[in-house]
């Protein structure tokens, strides 16, 4: 149960609505509302034509806004708990798929394979800072960062993980309030996750000696030799026809990676307790900063050949490993699977047993393990320093890697992923593309004679060998990279079905969201996890919105801005809008429109369609086995995987599209870009902040967004993490400006300053046409 104590709290207001609920709205729309409330089905309101503010539970006039806080919960808990296989047939999902599967896979499953093992992984999280060995000491730094405001009751700790932005699992929390850190049961922050096909029961003593025999004498590492020769690769020499099977797969081997939900689920202070939020951003994650947090590990491992803050490529072969480090780790890993196995998954003899066995499996591979997790460090310095600091971060703000949470440059920096594909030794992604279409412009050439909106240099010519097609592809990088850097935010997944393009740009179909992004987050299509996304579309589009969750809603002045919303808001707000708005004509920051290119579009997809075929071929006439495949032609799948972007951009017609707007009050800082803390300063352009803060959970409930101006004196609570950074509107893809439709309904605040003068810029705005219609926009 995702929130057993809130569905508890709320039977006595549901008991009390059902009495008091009137007769039946006869107007169609709302009738068909109470009847998919009846049959246990949840769906947004269709065509709200009512002055009254309605409920999406079952189309009632809403009179009581805590009891509707309440309902809406009620049936959003439903919805995540739903296993019947006939309202599963109605929102779209396969047979033997529904709401509560997909819920699972998202909240608990990796999107890909290619993470750090997990005994390992949770080795290097719980270092201690003050270790005695120097190189565990350097290690446990990375992960655990001293913050001004200590961790936890009793003996408080200042060493924290607040700067990944991940806190607890939302089942170590009792009433809102996290558990400490010695009473939880996820032994990882919500967010990580890992996946294994193999059940693991309890060892016996004779079995538990023996595996602790095992585990002592592999302390004394007798493979330094191999572990130098393996460690001075960063790639394992692959073949694609051979060791297909073992694609998309986890292996023998827990690997912690993110889930869906380390992005795309958010949280919010209400009373002084944390309440989760299903569907939306997480407003904290640092979710790119994780990469970096690895590509530190990975420098940790090596003596010399590795630089991480250099922008030059790294040479494989002139890695040498820090042997002593790698050692250290080594027995760390082994001594905490041995003697204290219980801080690894759990206490549980099923937990203690699996600590055990997969230290072991870990230790039998372990030079291959280490080679990995550097190879993961060589390649994200590619993707990040080599790649993007090269051409769309040449200057030094903003940061390619952090002090963005609650955002990322997805697509911007995915886009390093294509070159990296073009030095696998096999050479089977340019392969593939050939064998998927050899008409793709990777290898007929980019150029406006072949039909593209542009020359590419360097590569317009057409070329007929797939190494040749590779190495220009890698040699060109810098006519092809994207140009601009592009932070923006995590976007809600809530309500997608009335969604026509996914992502802000609409630079993608909808029903290619999810594995797309599966893809772009893994960063090798041999290694998403396919499986899980394929019910992950119906349940998105099903997801309800959660409830603006505090009770200051004025209905009275909610049904004044319905009619204001109608007025000024609801011609561009409408379900599957499939206009793209110039951002020249909105006035917006442009970046995120301009960093597709046609180089990057093509290679992209590519990627997607190698992770979609993979999942085909491997279970091949097995139900299900081609759902990622969009309908149509080769170029329509092409279309729905990535639109043509770089087009756009040509005809001056790039820009973002506009959504409606369930739960928007959960969906702040506002824009693309995430540069406007609340929706009355969006509304009211003369009154945004140029620098503000991000990542506070405690909400403005005034002007509606999270608190952007004061900075936390205290965590959340004990044992909350705690990650708040300033924004600056005046860095690079940061602006403030533009979406100035709402400014006719603001009130004059000349003279007055955003933050000093901020009681009196709320008390003008909420008296004014725009406060009635933030009123409707926290109902929606």
């Amino acid at each position: 149960m995702w929130n057993r104590s809130l569905c508890c709290a709320t039977v006595a207001l549901l008991t009390a609505w059902g009495c008091n609920r009137g007769a039946t709205n006869e107007t169609p729309q709302y009738v068909e509302a109470a009847r998919r409330a009846e049959a246990g089905v949840v769906a947004p309101l269709a065509d709200d034509t009512s002055d009254d503010i309605r409920s999406w539970v079952d189309g009632q006039v809403v009179t009581d806004w805590a009891m509707e806080i309440a309902r809406r919960d009620h049936a959003i808990q439903g919805y995540l708990d739903d296993s019947d296989p006939g309202r599963a047939a109605k929102y779209g999902f396969r047979s033997g798929q529904h709401p509560q599967l997909a819920w699972s896979w998202f909240r608990d499953n990796p999107v890909g394979f290619n993470g750090v093992p997990f005994v390992l992984f949770k080795t290097i999280l719980d270092l201690d800072p003050d270790h005695q060995n120097p190189a565990l000491r350097r290690l446990a730094r990375i992960w655990k960062r001293e913050s001004a405001l200590p961790l936890g009751s009793g003996q408080a700790t200042r060493w924290t993980i607040d700067h990944i932005g991940m806190g607890p699992n939302p089942s170590d929390y009792v009433d809102g309030v996290a558990r400490p850190d010695s009473e939880r049961r996820s032994p990882l922050p919500f967010g990580f996750a890992f996946e294994n096909q193999r059940t693991f029961e309890p060892l016996s003593a004779a079995e538990t000696t023996l595996y602790d025999g095992r585990l002592l004498a592999r302390r004394v590492f007798s493979n330094t030799s191999l572990l130098l020769a393996k460690m001075r690769t960063t790639d394992h020499e692959d073949n694609w026809e051979r060791d297909r099977q073992g694609f998309g797969s986890p292996g023998n081997m827990d690997r912690v990676f993110l889930s869906c939900a380390a992005c795309h689920v958010g949280r919010v202070v209400v009373d002084g307790k944390i309440k989760f939020l299903p569907g939306m951003p997480n407003t904290e994650i640092e979710a790119q900063y994780f990469s970096k947090l690895l590509m530190l590990t990975a420098a940790a491992f090596v003596e010399s050949g590795f630089d991480p803050a250099s922008t030059t490529p790294v040479n494989p072969a002139n890695i040498r490993p820090n042997t002593g480090a790698v050692r250290a780790l080594y027995t760390e890993m082994l001594d905490k699977a041995r003697q204290r196995p219980e801080t690894l998954y759990g206490g549980s003899p099923a937990d203690i047993a699996r600590a055990k066995i997969q230290a072991l499996a870990i230790a039998d591979e372990f030079p291959s393990v280490m080679q990995d997790l550097i190879a993961i460090g060589v390649k994200t310095h590619f993707i990040y320093y080599v790649v993007a600091k090269n051409n769309a971060y040449r200057q030094p703000l903003p940061d390619v890697l952090e002090d963005r949470p609650g955002q990322m440059d997805a697509f911007g920096i995915a886009s390093g992923l294509v070159a990296i594909h073009t030095r696998r030794p096999d050479n089977s992604f340019l392969e593939f593309v050939r064998r998927d279409n050899p008409q793709s412009p990777i290898f007929t050439g980019f150029s406006k004679a072949n039909g593209l909106p542009a020359d590419v240099p360097g590569m317009t010519d057409a070329v007929t060998d797939a190494k040749a097609a590779a190495e220009r592809i890698f040699k060109n990088i810098p006519a092809w990279a994207p140009p601009v850097p592009a932070p923006i935010d995590v976007k809600s997944v809530n309500w997608a079905v009335d969604r026509y393009h996914a992502n802000w740009d609409g630079n993608q179909g909808a029903s290619s969201r999810t594995l797309a992004s599966g893809a772009s987050a893994t960063g090798d299509p041999r290694m998403v996890n396919v499986r899980i996304h394929e019910p992950l579309n119906p349940f998105i589009n099903n997801l309800p919105a959660p409830p603006y969750p505090f009770r200051s809603v004025d209905l009275a002045r909610a049904r004044e801005g319905k009619g204001v919303f109608r007025e000024n808001c609801a011609s561009c707000h409408r379900s599957r809008n499939e206009t793209i708005y110039p951002a020249a004509k909105l006035g917006v920051d442009p970046n995120r429109t301009r960093v597709n290119t046609s180089v990057s579009r093509y290679g992209l997809a590519a990627l997607v369609t190698e992770a979609c075929q993979i999942y085909g071929l491997n279970n091949k006439g097995q139900s299900g086995a081609d759902w990622c495949v969009p309908p149509g032609s080769w170029q329509e799948r092409l279309d729905e995987y990535f639109r043509d972007t770089p087009r756009r951009v040509v005809e001056g017609t790039n820009g973002y599209k506009a959504d409606m707007l369930h739960g928007i009050w959960a969906q702040a800082p506002y824009l693309h870009n995430g540069s406007v803390p609340t929706l009355g300063q969006l509304l009211c352009p003369a009154t945004r902040p140029q620098r503000f803060l991000r990542g506070n959970l405690r909400y403005d409930e005034a002007l509606v967004g999270f608190e952007w101006a004061d900075r936390p004196t205290a965590r959340y609570g004990p044992n909350e993490i705690l990650l708040v950074k300033e924004f600056d509107t005046a860095v690079a893809g940061k602006a403030n400006s533009g979406h100035t439709f709402g400014s006719a309904l603001c009130p004059d605040t000349s003279g007055l300053d955003p933050v000093r003068d901020r009681r009196e810029i709320e008390t003008r705005i909420r008296q004014s046409s725009a406060g009635a219609l933030l009123e409707y926009l926290k109902t929606l």
